[in-house]
């Protein structure tokens, strides 16, 4: 073990424990902290901004489609935990609410857009019906048999759970490692790939894009219950849109800092030592200052943070090989006329242009489009458009964008064809500089099959007193990944402090 040593001219900060980045989970797990009465300091990248702002414009990037929406049911946990004051919204009833015409609104999940057909996710299973008869009219038998198996293992997967104040439907295994072997008997084994193998490819890719848009994986290797689980959650929930889940997480921060803890925007982190029993020691970027903590919680992507932890990166690189970035995802933001806007393209929509393609290449995006008259997001009779595409990681480069930019451009012709004398302006340059940050959250990912699901990629103990709250843990279950697991090391960290 290293042992760390100070000069005189170093400034050392003693911390219960340290936050490296600022998601959603990390934010949770401080927050947790720092009401247990724990010194906690996070720290955020000063160049890594969340958002662009333009002549009245707003744009937030995303990674998959839960992070535009939450379940209300979800933020009202952490709420309670938090004790913070309740998010009512805009709701009456239990329903959400037309903002503009103050009546209850049909909800649509997303919308997906193949190359010869368009299906509108409603959340009423009946409205679906009509989407695949007309979408898939030979397959319509198929289709209903195959959702009826999906709303078979609902039951099963709320009898899976095994822990009795679990924030998710979804089965996450928090028992000792013991009783591993006895969850989730009663659910099928088998992959959803398996089940989806006598229909068109058409109907795969729908059902595809889907698991991609709710989460931030790609893979063939989907077992039957996190399908159901993602392709039927839509399905009786009630959401809190983007405005009010910024509003939740600046209440978030706030009551953090009201407890004492301490936020702190940095250039970067050169190297981490220490650890074991010992405490980690920070070296940052561009200063003398160094920073001590018992406890490391890291919240940035795993590929862009092990590199700085010396003898631990061999450690490391066991999780980094089970999860990889596959795909950057690149956003483009466009400030638009509404007249550009056609008739039934919804508020999110994820289009695939060409089935034989890969993903990069502007081939598949991923759009969000503020909704119509809501001036906290454009001015008036305008949109603002964010239209996310995959770069391969591999073949990152930025002087490639202005390329891929063609490719995206192409694809958005297709779906809007009469936008290019109604765009106002077209911004590159956010992705150009952000995508370089070590904060940069915005990766599709690739996992191999040497993990339970349950249990998650990456776990949330990566050491005897390192922790870890980034999506790399559950990517499946996007924002509500985050939060469950903000929330598991908040109260894993709190125990070691008792």
């Amino acid at each position: 073990m290293m042992i760390n040593r100070v000069s005189k001219k170093q400034e050392a900060e003693e911390h219960d424990v340290v936050i490296l980045g600022s998601g959603l989970g990390g934010l949770i797990a401080a927050a947790l902290l720092s009401r247990g009465n724990r010194k906690v300091l996070l720290l955020k990248e000063k160049r890594y901004q969340p958002f662009f702002e333009r002549e009245g414009y707003r744009f937030v990037p995303f990674s998959n489609f839960s992070e535009k929406r939450l379940k209300h049911s979800l933020s009202q946990k952490i709420s309670e935990i938090l004790k913070l004051p309740s998010l009512s919204g805009d709701r009456e009833g239990g329903r959400k609410l037309d903002r503009k015409f103050g009546i209850p609104k049909q909800e649509v999940a997303f919308q997906v857009i193949l190359p010869k057909g368009r299906v509108d996710l409603f959340s009423q299973r009946s409205l679906v019906r009509g989407e695949w008869k007309r979408e898939f009219p030979k397959e319509t038998g198929r289709i209903e048999q195959f959702y009826e198996e999906m709303e078979e293992i609902r039951p099963l997967l709320k009898r899976a759970n095994s822990e009795r104040d679990t924030w998710s439907v979804f089965p996450i295994r928090y028992v000792p490692w013991i009783q591993r072997g006895f969850p989730f008997k009663s659910l099928p084994r088998g992959r959803v790939i398996e089940k989806l193998s006598p229909f068109s490819k058409e109907f795969r890719k729908f059902v595809q894009l889907q698991l991609i848009a709710w989460g931030n994986l790609t893979s063939d290797q989907f077992p039957l219950y996190l399908a159901s689980y993602l392709l039927l959650k839509d399905e009786g929930e009630e959401w809190i849109d983007q405005a009010e889940l910024e509003r939740m997480e600046k209440k978030i921060l706030e009551r953090f800092t009201q407890s004492g803890g301490e936020i702190e925007e940095i250039e970067g982190v050169e190297k981490i030592e220490g650890g074991g029993w010992r405490k980690f020691t920070l070296s940052l970027a561009g200063e003398t200052r160094i920073l001590r903590a018992r406890f490391l919680v890291l919240n940035s992507p795993l590929h862009q943070l092990s590199y700085l932890m010396g003898r631990k990166e061999r450690k490391l690189l066991r999780w980094r090989e089970k999860i990889q970035p596959r795909y950057a995802m690149v956003p483009l933001f466009l400030g638009i006329e509404d007249k550009a806007v056609p008739v039934g393209m919804r508020d999110l929509l994820v289009s695939l242009l060409d089935l034989e393609k890969p993903y990069g290449g502007g081939n598949l995006l991923f759009l969000h489009l503020s909704l119509k008259g809501d001036k906290e997001w454009a001015p008036e009779g305008k949109r603002a458009l964010t239209v996310e595409s995959l770069v391969p990681v591999e073949k990152w480069n930025p002087s490639s964008l202005d390329e891929h930019l063609k490719g995206v451009m192409g694809h958005l012709h297709q779906l809007l064809p009469f936008i290019e004398p109604s765009i106002e302006f077209m911004d590159w340059s956010w992705a150009r500089e952000q995508l370089l940050s070590w904060s940069y959250p915005h990766f599709i990912y690739q996992a191999n099959r040497g993990f339970r699901w349950g249990d998650g990629v990456v776990p949330a103990r990566l050491s005897r007193n390192l922790y870890f709250v980034g999506k790399e843990k559950y990517p499946y279950l996007g924002l509500e990944g985050e939060v469950l697991c903000g929330r598991l090391v908040g109260k894993q960290l709190l125990e070691k402090f008792k």
